[in-house]
């Protein structure tokens, strides 16, 4: 019987390990999210990305329309082996991002993989 528990003990250690690990990926890529709104944007029709090698984060910005643009972050955190990319519709206004209200995804907004490869 103790040895059954263990097992289980074991086993939600290893979820709430996992939940805790994405949940430290999560916030990463959502303060990546608010330092690449903070950043000047230039309106380009291929990926314009910037990155923050202190903190692993990277922001790339893709005009897709006269007004419409989308933007991809990375999170990285330690110990982490896949980031998380967040993607966003906005404007650049000026050089300056705007979010576009509801406009949250997770998941890549575009049916061609390839617009969905962002640079290295």
């Amino acid at each position: 019987m103790l040895a059954g528990l263990q097992q289980q003990l074991s086993h939600q250690r290893h979820l709430v390990a996992s939940e805790v690990a994405f949940l430290k990926q999560y916030a990463g890529a959502i303060s990546a999210q608010a330092w690449g709104s903070q950043l000047s944007w230039l309106p380009k029709l291929a990926w314009d990305c910037q990155q923050q090698p202190e903190n692993g984060w990277k922001a790339c910005v893709l005009m897709v329309g006269e007004n419409e643009a989308v933007m991809a972050v990375h999170g990285i955190t330690e110990n982490q082996q896949t980031p998380l990319t967040l993607w966003q519709w906005g404007t650049l206004d000026n050089f300056h991002w705007l979010s576009t209200p509801h406009g949250w995804l997770d998941f890549c907004p575009f049916t061609e993989v390839s617009r969905c490869q962002l640079p290295q």
